[in-house]
């Protein structure tokens, strides 16, 4: 369902989701984003993270609030977080989940490694 990897060259941490996304999945999955968000803090002082949600399937309405509070639970202000997907249906899901927070949403991956790199006080807040 989930797989963290840290570039660190790049100190970008991404999130790859995949498949149909079940409650337990949700509760493995908010204990590893914190110990995952940590470790990117500790090597990269702050957390740059790219979710990347092309291979997820549109989540079930049991599991959207669960997986929202989840991650943002170990949510900093100083966090530069970008998602990236590939239909219309999947942004407008993931705009619901995420509410207000500042997270642009990306139709091209390297658009988002893009505003990821950016020093910050170029990266504006821009979304496909």
């Amino acid at each position: 369902m989930f797989t963290f990897t840290f570039d660190s060259h790049a100190g970008i941490l991404r999130l790859r989701c995949a498949g149909k996304w079940t409650l337990p999945d949700v509760e493995r999955y908010g204990p590893e984003a914190g110990r995952q968000f940590t470790q990117a803090r500790l090597t990269a002082r702050r957390l740059r993270l790219l979710i990347d949600v092309t291979e997820q399937e549109i989540l079930s309405q049991d599991v959207v609030e669960p997986l929202a509070r989840a991650g943002m639970q170990h949510g900093r202000a100083d966090d530069r977080v970008a998602l990236v997907v590939t239909s219309t249906l999947m942004k407008l899901q993931m705009k619901r989940m995420i509410g207000d927070a500042p997270t642009p949403i990306y139709l091209s991956e390297s658009e988002a490694l893009a505003w990821l790199s950016r020093p910050d006080e170029t990266a504006s807040l821009a979304s496909a």
